[in-house]
């Protein structure tokens, strides 16, 4: 259930930032959706995040303006060099996001489970090569 005081929900999960919407922006004061922008922009902005997952699970719908807030996001982490990916999207916010074409440049999973998993498989250490006795 979205919360009705906030504009988006924020965890913190070690160098991973995850941001729940939490509705279209029309559901809040025209300030508030422009303050918390900006403060979840800053949040990405901290260095120890080095990825973000935007979890859909409390939303059917958003609109431009969470859309413009969340791309800025995406922008800030890939210019940082981490991963950014979706998940547990509604059909609908499916839809939506391939017409946006974000499923094309991010990835979009059916849990924050398989999406932290995907986070760590790719941003682990590849394994040593073995040493070739020579």
């Amino acid at each position: 259930m979205p919360d009705p005081t906030k504009v988006f929900h924020v965890e913190r999960l070690g160098n991973v930032i995850v941001v729940l919407p939490q509705g279209p922006a029309l559901h809040f004061q025209h300030s508030e959706v422009h303050l918390e922008s900006n403060s979840l922009l800053r949040a990405v902005e901290e260095p120890v995040f080095k990825h973000v997952i935007i979890d859909l699970h409390c939303v059917d719908y958003v609109d431009s303006v969470i859309i413009s807030s969340v791309l800025r996001c995406l922008t800030k982490i890939k210019q940082k060099g981490g991963k950014s990916v979706f998940c547990s999207a509604s059909e609908n916010m499916r839809s939506l996001l391939k017409s946006i074409q974000f499923g094309r440049m991010w990835p979009e999973f059916p849990t924050r489970d398989a999406a932290l998993e995907f986070i760590a498989a790719s941003t682990a250490a590849p394994a040593a090569a073995p040493a070739n006795p020579g």
